[in-house]
């Protein structure tokens, strides 16, 4: 048997909950033991099934909320509960915004070691539905698009799902798909352009019949990444930050269109591009703000890096992933002053003849890889501006580049993901060298 781990036969035990987890299960305490509760919120007692024993913590189901919390709402979707999409239907909106903005602080004092970090109230969306331009969906032997049930990989047709923006949850509902080897569809938006993509991802070549009656694109993604236009083109646009973007089926791209807007303003102004405030002093016109070397690392299609293009001498844009790296030199055919570079940021840094002034990093869940990282420190960068989506890894990141003498201005949360756990952070991380 697994030492940190037993199987023995479920109990119920009756809880009083009292923290919210960076997994966004709320937790209680057991005989001194921590609980954690999918489903619960922090102030209420519940009923809860302990389903897993570890060492250090158990995991429960919860079995009935017995003094519920204030802040409990009724689930608009019938899945919820069931879907592992969400896990905070169940939760105020206002208040998953606190949560959230807690979490971030928790991770940072925790893992980070930074005592009372900088980190701002969320800023959270006016419509918190309907907000995703892009979701993946598994098929299941009936051709229906399923997502996963919560914590296993066992498909559950969700119908309508109400995260999913309109211009997509039209297209779900209509599609109807029956073909050998198809695994995943992905469904994709410009939420400024209007147009639409079906991607769809199968183990084998062969290419399936197509019957089209709205005019969207539809790809093929074969096993080795490339794909295959069925219908249409093999990308789609978006506008950001003022810019039209090409995306292709196999790039990424922020999956809530008003919030990534948020994120370019963020990066704009943590840049010194924008004021802070609209109309003060410190908003003088964009033309007066000049930087000399900028460095987008994870750059993806360009959107930060072309959003700070015209107060920079230069531009230089690292993206490992192809698609995304050919989107990018796309997006910028008409900027003379970006240059990008496709591969590994750690390769690319090393390369990298010029004086970095302001870097800024947007990178995957794990975080920023550690010889980028340390190569990031070795070119001493005036200013780091960190996108991050994972509290935890941003803050084992800032404990490192504070350890080498920057010092953290500023964290401030994003809600990109409402009625998730999941949270965007916008950091400003300055050398205190002093530029």
């Amino acid at each position: 048997m697994n030492s940190d781990s037993s199987n023995a036969a479920p109990r119920s035990v009756q809880l009083v909950l009292d923290d919210m987890a960076y997994n966004g299960a709320a937790v209680g305490r057991y005989h001194g033991k921590a609980v954690f509760v999918p489903g619960g919120i922090p102030g209420e007692e519940v009923l809860a099934e302990i389903v897993e024993e570890r060492r250090r913590y158990s995991l429960a189901r919860l079995v009935r909320v017995l003094v519920p919390s204030p802040e409990r709402v009724a689930p608009p979707c019938e899945h919820f509960g069931l879907c592992g999409g969400c896990q905070w239907q169940h939760i105020a909106y206002d208040a998953q915004l606190r949560y959230k903005e807690k979490i971030v602080r928790d991770q940072l004092e925790r893992i980070g070691g930074i005592p009372e970090p900088p980190v701002r109230p969320v800023i959270g969306m006016a419509d918190p539905w309907g907000y995703r331009n892009n979701m993946q969906f598994v098929v299941d032997e009936e051709g229906r698009l399923c997502l996963l049930a919560m914590g296993t990989n066992r498909p559950v047709p969700v119908g309508q799902c109400r995260l999913l923006c309109p211009e997509l949850a039209e297209v779900a509902a209509e599609l109807e798909l029956q073909f050998p080897g198809l695994e995943r569809v992905v469904l994709r938006a410009g939420r400024h352009t209007g147009e639409r993509m079906i991607v769809l991802e199968a183990t084998g070549h062969d290419l399936p019949e197509l019957e089209m009656d709205r005019s969207l694109s539809c790809v093929l993604l074969r096993p080795d990444g490339t794909g295959v236009a069925l219908a249409g083109s093999t990308h789609y646009h978006e506008e950001l930050g003022g810019r039209r973007l090409r995306v292709s089926a196999g790039s990424f791209f922020q999956v809530n269109t008003e919030q990534a807007e948020q994120l370019v303003r963020l990066v704009r102004q943590y840049a010194g591009a924008e004021p802070a405030t609209p109309g003060s002093e410190a908003g003088r016109a964009e033309s007066a703000w000049r930087c000399p070397v900028i460095l987008d690392a994870y750059g993806g299609v360009g959107a930060f890096g072309l959003a700070l293009a015209s107060g920079a001498e230069h531009v230089f844009i690292i993206e490992a992933n192809p698609d995304a790296a050919a989107d990018a030199r796309a997006n910028a055919a008409d900027v003379p002053n970006v240059t990008v570079i496709e591969g590994d940021v750690e390769e690319a840094l090393a390369e990298l003849e010029e004086t970095i002034d302001i870097a800024v990093v947007d990178p995957p869940r794990a975080g920023v890889a550690p010889k980028a990282l340390a190569g990031l420190v070795a070119r001493r960068p005036g200013r780091i501006i960190y996108v991050s989506c994972d509290p935890g890894s941003l803050a084992r990141d800032l404990r490192a580049l504070l350890g080498h003498g920057y010092r953290l201005e500023v964290v401030q949360p994003v809600d990109l993901f409402p009625h998730t756990h999941h949270v965007e952070t916008v950091s400003l991380i300055v050398s205190d060298g002093g530029r």
